[in-house]
């Protein structure tokens, strides 16, 4: 099962976009999809995406349902800036 729930993580990682990260990132915390979360969380802090994730109806429901996981991404968002 963890080899299953394996490659599901990997197909996921590869076919992020705006309007599909954050409910795969709510999913990935979930689940305990370390990998899947931060793969999810680098690409809504990427400078080309960030605009874009904000702009969707996910992001506004994960506000409100689960906004432990966007501490994460401020977080992760907080240490780019420094380096």
């Amino acid at each position: 099962l963890d080899t299953l729930k394996m490659i599901c993580q990997n197909i996921l990682a590869k076919n992020l976009d705006a309007e599909t990260v954050v409910t795969t990132l709510a999913l990935a915390d979930q689940h305990d999809c370390d990998r899947l979360k931060m793969v999810c969380i680098e690409f809504i802090t990427s400078p080309n995406e960030m605009d874009a994730v904000v702009a969707t109806q996910g992001y506004a429901s994960l506000k409100r349902t689960c906004p432990s996981v966007l501490v994460d991404v401020l977080e992760k968002t907080s240490r780019l800036r420094k380096t």
